[in-house]
């Protein structure tokens, strides 16, 4: 949660510490939070409160930029609460499941890439006949 440092009040608890990171995290080897934190910290691009919680710097605007983006990611997938399920990843994979254009021409097959008469003759809707109606 973000900590206005300007107010900041140690009593309150309104931060997340590296152990409630790890707990969020549970996939990563025990101390990696802390040692990265640390190594961060010293290296200058986080700074450290008197009561021990690492927050980003004011001056760090690829950090702020970078932190509103994860805010707004977090908002979207919690307003738009859907599951992908393996019908929508195989919906998005290589092979189109309908129809429609696939984009790759007559002089090359679907797992090359078009060759460049494909490019040409793909480009030009206006030399297209419909054979099909």
């Amino acid at each position: 949660m973000p900590v206005d440092l300007r107010t900041h009040d140690p009593s309150d608890d309104v931060h997340i510490d590296s152990s409630e990171i790890h707990d969020r995290l549970n996939d990563i080897p025990k101390g990696s939070v802390t040692g990265t934190l640390t190594r961060l910290l010293n290296e200058g691009d986080i700074g450290k409160t008197a009561d021990s919680y690492y927050h980003a710097l004011e001056s760090r605007d690829d950090l702020r930029r970078f932190a509103r983006g994860l805010v707004q990611i977090q908002d979207l997938t919690e307003r738009y609460d859907d599951d992908f399920t393996s019908a929508d990843i195989e919906q998005t994979g290589e092979n189109p499941t309908s129809g429609a254009y696939s984009g790759t021409g007559h002089n090359s097959s679907a797992t090359e890439k078009p060759a460049p008469e494909d490019w040409i003759e793909s480009t030009d809707d206006a030399s297209r006949t419909n054979d099909s109606v």
